[in-house]
């Protein structure tokens, strides 16, 4: 086999080997020499640890039997060093020991070598750890890119998710919105329709991350362009529907609630799409409703039906419009939060909007820890006080 000079890059690599027999370092510098590879010496492992502060590396080599620090003493301060940066580690030895082989690996070595050393298997492993090393690098590099790129996604959903409702006067809203990773599917919004009329919007797309948070963003866009022309619900979600069937991939779906609020006639008609259902406190009667019509998700068939419900609202009522990953979450022995825990939070609870979400997160923390949360959470409190 003819080993052919080391490739990957036009940049040449740097080497450092760690060995205190002066013959075998030079052995390794004049055999690496010859295929870009510049090879820095130490001569135990505390001159490589002192090499490692002033140099970077591609590859190390380290024989295990050293004065001062060992191979094993290295590795076990290597990391320390080099923090998150990948450097592929081989250790040479003289022995062919399986248990010193095994506790190399479980400290950090990447590879071994024997020695005395073999010219032709000292260039293949080096050169299989370099390529090792450059493709790291890339997907690291890609990476590194992607979660740049997530993090505008973020902010640029972080934006287009209302935070401020001052600008409807009447009933008082808040909402908050907690996604499981960087971006998520879970949707709500708000529409001043006109001086007498406001719509509410809560939607979840199917999945987690970028598919869905594209597709709650086309969601978003398309209901702001026909909210304010369609002042039917039931039309409404009929017409979402068309325009989102196309859209979305196979097994993705919508499930929506959206309420159209005439502070007139103290009415909300309201029309739902497979969502789970709002909770409305009636404060006269001390009572729950739970606002629900038939109809099935967004983007599932061509032609769905759905049906429009109106209720009166009075003065002191309040509701909240929510996602699954509220009631869904679960206690440290699989209980669910439930709808009747909710239900029950609304009717005790009667505060302003901003301390309500403030103080239903602390509630569902206390339940189950958030950050162990498996859904996103999304809610929108509505106080007709």
């Amino acid at each position: 086999m003819i080993l052919q000079p080391f490739h990957s890059s036009d940049i040449s690599k740097n080497i450092l080997v760690i060995d205190d027999s002066k013959l075998n370092r030079a052995i390794v510098k004049n055999t690496l020499s010859a295929y870009n590879i510049n090879v820095f010496e130490a001569a135990d492992g505390l001159e490589g640890l002192n090499a490692l502060k002033s140099k970077q590396f591609d590859l190390i080599l380290v024989d295990i039997v050293m004065p001062n620090l060992d191979g094993f003493g290295f590795l076990e301060q290597f990391k320390q060093y080099i923090g998150d940066e990948f450097i592929p580690v081989i250790l040479m030895t003289g022995l062919d020991d399986l248990n010193s082989k095994i506790k190399g690996l479980t400290i950090g070595a990447d590879d071994f070598l024997l020695k005395p050393l073999n010219q032709k298997e000292l260039v293949a492993r080096v050169q299989s750890l370099l390529r090792l090393k450059s493709a790291h690098d890339e997907l690291y590099e890609k990476n590194q890119l992607i979660q740049k790129e997530l993090e505008y996604a973020k902010r640029l959903q972080q934006f287009i998710i209302p935070k401020d409702f001052s600008f409807v006067p009447y009933p008082s809203i808040s909402g908050r919105y907690l996604p499981i990773a960087d971006i998520g599917g879970d949707l709500f919004d708000c529409y001043k329709i006109s001086d007498s009329k406001v719509g509410a919007l809560i939607a979840d797309v199917t999945g987690h991350g970028i598919p869905a948070a594209l597709v709650m963003s086309m969601a978003k866009m398309i209901f702001s362009i026909y909210a304010y022309g369609i002042l039917n619900t039931q039309e409404l979600m009929i017409k979402i529907n068309e325009e989102m069937r196309g859209l979305l991939l196979d097994m993705q779906y919508i499930t929506a609630f959206y309420m159209l609020i005439d502070v007139e006639k103290n009415t909300v008609s309201f029309t739902n799409a497979g969502h789970t259902r709002p909770l409305f406190y009636r404060k006269s009667s001390d009572k729950i409703i739970a606002l629900d019509t038939n109809g099935l998700f967004l983007g599932i068939q061509d032609e769905s039906l759905y049906e429009q419900k109106t209720i009166h609202f009075e003065h002191g009522d309040r509701c909240i419009l929510y996602t699954d990953g509220i009631t869904e979450i679960k206690d440290e022995n699989k209980e669910e939060f439930g709808e009747q825990r909710l239900a029950k939070f609304l009717k005790q609870h009667n505060e302003k909007p901003e301390d309500f979400c403030e103080h239903l997160l602390q509630a569902l923390d206390h339940f189950s820890p958030l950050h162990d949360r498996k859904d996103d959470i999304a809610f929108m409190y509505i106080d007709f006080s």
